[in-house]
């Protein structure tokens, strides 16, 4: 049987459109950390039991940064369907890690010139955004690529959704850091988050 496809794109939609914890769609994921550090562990820990067999995902490179492992093209995605309006977001009380922020303005300074660069990125510094899709996101990911996934795949993606939704990011960062220290190689924060499991 041929595989079915599926992008990196599509898969963060899928991240989004997923219910969570709450039976609902669309429950949303706050922070671009805890949506990469999601990402990364699909990759490391899900994809390979559950989906890899029948579905081939294309998923985004990741290399040791300031917050532990990130991926540009999934801040890029992120700022690109915000600028057509496929995902929406609502900024929180949390405030930005400096981390974060410095991971941000890494990835965009190369195309400052871009208008949507700038539009996502000039005014939600300050707080944690929560991600979420709009309407029309909803609509697409239903008719185009909620159905590649079967229902034990989308029941598996919903587990993992809950599970990240209800730690913390400090309690998600402690555990990523731990598991994958050679992700850690050029955290500013490592030595916070690698002495607290010693405790």
């Amino acid at each position: 049987m041929k595989k079915k496809q599926m992008s990196s794109k599509d898969l963060l939609l899928c991240f989004l459109y997923s219910p969570g914890q709450e039976e609902g769609i669309n429950e949303p994921i706050v922070g671009r950390t805890k949506l990469t550090k999601m990402m990364f562990l699909f990759e490391k820990e899900i994809y390979s039991h559950f989906f890899k067999d029948d579905v081939d995902i294309t998923l985004p490179e990741f290399k040791p940064y300031y917050f532990g492992p990130f991926s540009k093209q999934l801040f890029e995605d992120l700022a690109f369907f915000e600028s057509v309006g496929i995902i929406q977001t609502n900024a929180t009380a949390i405030p930005i890690s400096p981390a974060d922020k410095i991971e941000s303005e890494e990835v965009f300074d190369f195309d400052s010139n871009e208008d949507w660069s700038e539009a996502c990125f000039d005014e939600v510094e300050k707080y944690e955004l929560e991600y979420r899709l709009s309407k029309n996101g909803t609509k697409y990911v239903e008719d185009k690529v909620w159905d590649v996934l079967t229902q034990k795949q989308q029941e598996k993606l919903q587990a993992f959704k809950a599970q990240i939704n209800k730690i913390s990011l400090d309690a998600l960062l402690r555990y990523v850091y731990n598991k994958y220290p050679e992700e850690t190689t050029k955290s500013k924060i490592a030595g916070k988050y690698l002495n607290e499991s010693g405790e």
